[in-house]
């Protein structure tokens, strides 16, 4: 039985009372207009999803800060995790223009530029929701479409939706996920060939790269995030990705490792993550799901 709802009744607090309120649960504040201004830019509720990770063992509540923490250290654990998403999100505009072009590409040619209005390319009676999505992304807000060239197309064409290429243009990563998922293997194949592995695998990848994106686009903490969706590990990988690093940031970097190898060969992305987790302020890397010397093993230097 559920507890009973109670009315939401704490006052707000000005940013010089909310730095008190830290002092007086522990946290060590050496500079006190620092941390005002820091809080002040930043936000008391953002930043406490970092001070739970320094909060005291002993406290049910997880308010009070262990020992000897600093508000600088809190800073530096933000920072670094602002720079981590930066970093992903980078990653992962190169792996969504890819994935998006090399189905398209294959697709277009094999069904036509309509094929996504097709419900025989589709699993059985799922098109309605493929309906669904281009719709979504199509339709007008008002008066106006969200995309210029939509607008250009519409005024120009009398068809009811523009060809696949443009319609890529429109799509959200999550709802280019959607459509590959439902998708029949037919157009699934030339886009997980291109990255050496199976459609079910860079379908659970694609999957689990949109709740990361959606994390990195919100400016959600990220370092030590339990994903909600479990991606699959290619059989080539299973000696070397650990299992119970599945549902952690390990993983996601191990999957953008491969993706952006593929796209080029010469990519500076894994030298660039390393350099961050090496500079990284004191934490473990067992709370991002990164083993101990994970940046010597043959995957992360392979040419």
């Amino acid at each position: 039985m559920s507890e009973a709802k109670i009315a939401f009744s704490k006052p707000a607090r000005s940013v010089e009372d909310q730095v008190k309120l830290l002092i007086e649960r522990g946290l060590i504040v050496e500079d006190f207009d620092r941390a005002r201004t820091y809080l002040g830019f930043i936000g008391y509720y953002r930043l406490s999803g970092y001070y739970r990770y320094f909060a005291d063992y002993a406290d049910d509540k997880r308010q009070k800060f262990r020992d000897g923490i600093t508000f600088e250290r809190v800073l530096s654990l933000y920072i670094f995790d602002r720079k981590l998403r930066t970093l992903v999100s980078d990653a992962l505009e190169r792996i969504e223009i890819a994935v998006k072009a090399t189905t398209s590409n294959a697709a277009c040619l094999a069904a036509g530029p309509n094929w996504l209005c097709n419900p025989a390319n589709f699993g059985h009676n799922r098109h309605s929701e493929i309906f669904e999505i281009l719709n979504e992304a199509l339709s007008p807000r008002g008066d106006k479409h969200k995309h210029v060239f939509l607008t250009h197309f519409f005024s120009k064409y009398s068809d009811s939706h523009p060809p696949g290429w443009i319609v890529m243009e429109a799509l959200s990563f999550g709802a280019f996920s959607k459509i590959y998922k439902l998708a029949k293997g037919s157009f699934q194949v030339p886009a997980a060939d291109a990255f050496g592995i199976h459609p079910t695998v860079l379908e659970s990848w694609l999957h689990a790269l949109v709740f990361v994106r959606n994390v990195c686009a919100h400016h959600s903490r990220l370092w030590n995030r339990t994903l909600t969706i479990t991606p699959k590990i290619p059989k080539r990988y299973r000696g070397e990705w650990p299992e119970q690093a599945q549902v952690k940031l390990y993983i996601v970097c191990c999957i953008i490792h491969h993706m952006l190898s593929v796209l080029a060969d010469d990519t500076a992305w894994s030298g660039r993550l390393k350099d961050l987790i090496a500079s990284r302020p004191d934490v473990p890397l067992k709370a991002m799901g990164f083993p101990d010397d994970w940046e010597k093993t043959p995957f992360w230097n392979k040419p």
